[in-house]
């Protein structure tokens, strides 16, 4: 009976232990379990980002918009027209005059090009000889003769007087807005511009007077066309400002310009030559001439994107 008893004590005891172990066991894995669970106001305080990365983020979302595909991306491509005709110029004038004067711009700027193109051509069969002569004895090595005889004969038929309209072509095209006709008209010198108004023997107040108001002709031109999105353009203008020879502040509004080619542009060449201009130019200027020059390439940035357009140089 004593035996008995002490089995049954000893069975007591075990089944005591065992049952101590499995709740010590399941409280620890309860706590263990607790603590790995991912808390939820934890886990929002990590994913949110600090002050310095989110300063480090806008910092590069600002540079990658500032980057020339970045802005080219926002504006419509235009390609320039090719105003060159297979057929010589007599047999396609009355056309492209017709065209001309019923508003297409398009037309009134080939029929300028194709009459300034003839304005360097020989006139008649004696011209001819005699630039053909003078090809000759510069021993020239058969392009240029070629380059003369074609000219001639794309030509033949087009008076002086008619070639030398394609100046008034020229300029209709470009003071109705038509932007690769604008950017022409930066090639015409102001005395070109003199003789082709036959303004050459004005008394020299109008004089000045006359062929100071082509050249604000010309700026105003060549900043529409700007404006609109035309690097080629926005070169001019920069290598105009930058003579100091254009009205006040020069050199600041040129630098403000190589601001906005290197924003534009993706050309690598021309990014080279225009870093290198702003690096040089920044000595030639005051930190508030700096300040207002970058404001005037943002305002000028605006526009171009508000047209948006863009001209390859």
């Amino acid at each position: 009976m004593q035996k008995l008893l002490t089995k049954t004590l000893v069975a007591l005891l075990f089944a005591l232990l065992i049952c101590g172990g499995l709740v010590f066991i399941a409280t620890n894995n309860s706590s263990n379990h607790s603590n790995t669970q991912p808390q939820p106001q934890q886990n929002s305080d990590t994913e949110e980002s600090s002050p310095a990365s989110l300063a480090v983020e806008k910092e590069l979302a600002t540079q990658a918009n500032s980057a020339p595909a970045a802005q080219a991306e926002q504006l419509v491509m235009i390609e320039r027209p090719d105003w060159t005709l297979v057929e010589p110029l007599q047999t396609q004038l009355a056309r492209l005059k017709n065209r001309a004067d019923q508003g297409d711009l398009q037309a009134t700027y080939s029929l300028a090009m194709n009459l300034r193109f003839c304005s360097l051509a020989p006139l008649d069969e004696t011209d001819l000889e005699e630039r053909l002569q003078q090809a000759y004895q510069y021993k020239d090595d058969g392009l240029a003769v070629a380059n003369i005889e074609q000219r001639y004969e794309f030509c033949q038929g087009i008076d002086q007087q008619q070639r030398t309209e394609f100046y008034l072509y020229l300029e209709r095209a470009a003071k109705a807005g038509y932007v690769p006709a604008q950017e022409e008209m930066a090639t015409v010198t102001p005395e070109q511009f003199m003789q082709l108004a036959e303004s050459t023997e004005l008394e020299r107040e109008a004089y000045i007077q006359k062929r100071g108001e082509f050249i604000q002709l010309q700026l105003s031109l060549l900043e529409s066309a700007s404006q609109r999105g035309s690097i080629k353009a926005l070169i001019t203008l920069s290598n105009m400002y930058h003579s100091q020879n254009y009205g006040a502040n020069g050199r600041a509004k040129s630098y403000a310009l190589n601001l906005l080619i290197l924003e534009l542009t993706d050309d690598n060449e021309l990014q080279s030559r225009y870093s290198w201009f702003v690096q040089r130019r920044q000595s030639e200027l005051s930190p508030q001439q700096i300040e207002q020059a970058q404001v005037l390439s943002e305002q000028w940035l605006a526009m171009i994107k508000a047209n948006g357009s863009l001209y390859p140089p």
